[in-house]
């Protein structure tokens, strides 16, 4: 089994991290995209990886998407980083199982205030034009 980048570069060395239950391992964006000549939404979900050891491997000066790839696995609720190298992959499976999880921070939250009443209004009711 393995895993292909965008370049078809194959990724064989699986290394499988449990999740930690107290963070959601992917999130939801939106984007627009052009159906004939009309903007239409859509929605794309991403892999939220692990900050701590997404610096482990930024350390050792090795590149998402060149030198490895993150993925979650919703069945086995575990990340699964696929690497091009098995020395690296033994090297962060060692590295890895004594190191403590932590997931980026989300956006900055913002409200905006109506000069008048003073009252917030909710970011899904806003209108940008």
């Amino acid at each position: 089994m393995s895993i292909f980048n965008k370049t078809g570069t194959e990724f064989t060395h699986l290394v499988c991290v449990a999740r930690d239950p107290n963070t959601d391992p992917t999130y939801s964006h939106k984007f627009p995209t052009l159906v004939g000549n009309k903007v239409v939404e859509r929605w794309s979900t991403k892999v939220r990886p692990i900050r701590s050891l997404t610096h482990a491997l930024q350390g050792v000066r090795l590149k998402r998407n060149h030198d490895y790839m993150v993925d979650f696995n919703p069945c086995t609720q575990q990340y699964e980083y696929w690497f091009l190298s098995g020395a690296m992959a033994t090297l962060f499976a060692l590295v890895c199982g004594t190191m403590l999880q932590t997931v980026a921070a989300k956006g900055k939250q913002f409200a905006i205030e109506c000069p008048h009443c003073a009252g917030h209004f909710a970011t899904q009711d806003i209108k940008w034009i």
